[in-house]
């Protein structure tokens, strides 16, 4: 409210409710995939990304695959360096370990 005043509530609620209807990828050229976050551990096929039901429901307690699907895209990271392969704990964005966010590599 300091920075949008009154209406500030409103503002934000109305930007994530537009965010819930926007691509969460895009395939350039059929040759490069382009994610907010990356693939995370459930991410196998684009036909996967394509199924996801709109708007989104992005939640913090993951309880079904599509759930985790939505996270993965959203919030896995990369991992440090290429020497570091597979699915790592992200202890950044997942400090209480719940295994919902990780790192790829």
């Amino acid at each position: 409210e300091e920075r949008l005043g009154e209406h500030g509530g409103s503002i934000f609620n109305t930007f994530n409710e537009a965010f819930d209807w926007l691509p969460l990828s895009a395939v350039i050229e059929d040759k490069i995939i382009c994610l907010h976050g990356g693939i995370g551990s459930t991410l196998k096929y684009i036909s996967d990304i394509e199924g996801i039901k709109r708007p989104l429901q992005v939640v913090h307690a993951v309880n079904t695959h599509e759930e985790q699907l939505i996270v993965d895209i959203l919030w896995s990271d990369p991992t440090e360096n290429d020497a570091e392969t597979g699915i790592h704990p992200n202890v950044v964005r997942d400090p209480d370990g719940t295994g919902h966010i990780v790192k790829f590599g």
